[in-house]
């Protein structure tokens, strides 16, 4: 795989349209802050279970990172206790992490050009008081999808994107739904909102090792390829009933191969 390549961004015009009616609070182990977004670690991890670059070919991208700050409208902060490192050794009082899937079909590839279908997707916002999440090198990728859900969403069907096999250079727009919203720890819900996503794919420069696995469970030939992943999201009420939330997500950097050497 090549050096990271940046990669997507979801029009932020979606959320100057709808301004929120009032602040959102987040609760947490620390207390209680305004928050509109989240930014997720640099290094977490992305796998394509499989992949291969021939037409009509299906297969799923996994990812799965923590929390490093929060956002409250333009301002990144990290809330009192909050755990950011993921090593699988509490040091805080929680930790925030994400696990999104997504379900794809290859189209067609010419050289090193492929485009690919997105059919279907949801994504899982995690609170956590273990903070045992650890993307740790043969850690496992454990402790990202065991934590109380507090929000989710689905991810709607897309014609086609491309991705280059050889760069891993890549961009990609999706727009999908907020399902769910956990009014114990987020309050107002979340349930009309407009949900901006910019996920970073390819092959990372600093702050990722692959953790050899994901969920307890080693990663195998069929998940190829494994790659850094680097996302962040906003979010806006919306306060018209029965608007659609959106959620904009990146795929693709889908080098060809598994990705062989590991980042400090």
């Amino acid at each position: 795989m090549s050096a990271k390549t940046a990669v997507v961004a979801l029009a932020t015009c979606l959320a100057a349209a709808a301004m929120p009616a009032s602040a959102t609070s987040i609760t947490n182990a620390g207390g209680t802050f305004t928050f509109s977004g989240v930014d997720w670690a640099q290094g977490g991890t992305a796998f394509a279970t499989g992949f291969a670059p021939v037409a009509t070919t299906n297969f799923t991208l996994t990812y799965f990172a923590s929390a490093v700050t929060l956002m409250d409208g333009i301002t990144p902060f990290i809330p009192t206790g909050m755990d950011i490192s993921a090593n699988g050794v509490a040091n805080g009082l929680y930790e925030y992490t994400i696990v999104a899937t997504l379900n794809e079909t290859v189209n067609s590839c010419t050289g090193t050009l492929c485009s690919f279908a997105v059919n279907s997707g949801t994504w899982n916002m995690y609170y956590d008081t273990a903070q045992n999440a650890n993307a740790s090198s043969g850690a496992l990728g454990v402790g990202f999808a065991d934590g109380i859900s507090i929000m989710s969403g689905t991810v709607n069907p897309l014609a086609s994107s491309q991705f280059d096999i050889s760069s891993g250079a890549n961009s990609t727009t999706l727009t999908g739904q907020v399902t769910a919203t956990n009014a114990t720890y987020i309050a107002p819900p979340f349930s009309n909102t407009t949900a901006t996503t910019t996920l970073q794919l390819g092959d990372a420069i600093t702050s990722w090792v692959n953790p050899g696995g994901f969920n307890g469970v080693a990663f195998t030939l069929a998940d190829s390829p494994i790659f850094q992943a680097d996302g962040n999201q906003s979010f806006t009420t919306v306060p018209e009933p029965g608007s659609l939330a959106l959620l904009g997500l990146g795929l693709g950097a889908l080098g060809w191969g598994v990705r062989r050497r590991q980042q400090a």
